[in-house]
């Protein structure tokens, strides 16, 4: 087994001394601060376009908020989005021109914030992300949506976070249907990362990695789940995503290689409402 090739029996395996290559993303892609000026300078103009209703408490937290981009019509879908940053940082704020796309194509676009490490564990994160979803259910009305076409798209531990929102499991009952997942360079099988600086601000042991694994919790029943993933990410995110491909079987039903993109580029293209990588998910959430 090559230093980043390897899965076994759907698990991700990497070598301690590599875990740090294979995690550490802002030591691989040094162009991330350039990537993040670009992404909050479009936002800037996404909400200056777009108007949307902002810092919109969903929780008593300071950080359980969110950016709700209405779409026109009543009974529009719904694309719930979750930023990334390693659980640790991140703001809606840095990536709110991922709603274009959508909300120009009839989809409303409800972008949140959740509270972050080290003030708080991943499990009270998933807690939280799990609140925003059925709160904005609960509240179809009141945003015009319809509460049975809501989606969900996640970016880097964002991607995690959504993915642990339809797994068939306890956590989940009460849900509100889900019909689609879109985990972008997503997360799934935790344990890699204990020995990586990353884990610096979260605390990982094995058992609390290994209960945070949507990659080994049960797959989903009723949504269907695509994975988007940078060409020229590191080995072990493809190597992510194709551990959860081989765990959930066939409710993954798409794995789009995003080309001449990296972990954080591969943003800049779902959020492009030319890409037709950003018109395809329009097509799979306005297909009825």
């Amino acid at each position: 087994m090559s230093s980043f090739n390897g899965i076994a029996q759907g698990r991700v395996q990497c070598p301690e001394a590599l875990c740090e290559k294979g995690y550490n993303l802002r030591a691989a892609f040094s162009d991330f601060p350039d990537v993040l000026k670009g992404w909050q300078n479009t936002t800037k103009a996404v909400i200056q376009k777009h108007q949307p209703e902002q810092d919109i408490a969903y929780g008593d937290r300071p950080l359980q908020n969110l950016d709700f981009y209405k779409a026109a019509g009543d009974r529009a879908p719904l694309l719930i989005f979750v930023h990334g940053g390693y659980w640790q940082s991140g703001d809606k704020s840095d990536v709110g021109f991922i709603a274009a796309p959508y909300v120009e194509a009839g989809i409303s676009v409800a972008v949140i914030n959740y509270s972050l490490a080290p003030d708080a564990p991943i499990e009270q994160m998933v807690s939280e992300v799990r609140d925003s979803v059925k709160w904005l259910h609960a509240r179809a009305d009141r945003f015009a949506i319809d509460p049975n076409r809501i989606s969900l798209m996640g970016h880097s531990a964002g991607g995690h976070l959504v993915s642990m929102m339809v797994t068939h499991d306890d956590d989940n009952r009460g849900m509100p249907p889900i019909r689609h997942v879109f985990p972008i360079s997503g997360v799934f099988d935790l344990p890699p990362l204990i020995p990586s600086s990353v884990n610096a601000a979260l605390s990982l042991d094995k058992q609390r990695a290994e209960a945070l694994s949507p990659a080994v919790r049960p797959a989903p029943l009723g949504a269907q789940v695509h994975t988007i993933i940078g060409e020229h990410e590191t080995g072990q995110f493809h190597l992510q995503s194709a551990a959860l491909m081989q765990r959930w079987g066939a409710c993954v039903t798409n794995h789009h290689v995003v080309p001449d993109t990296h972990h954080f580029t591969v943003l800049d293209v779902l959020g492009d409402p030319q890409s037709p990588f950003a018109r395809e998910v329009v097509q799979i959430i306005n297909a009825r």
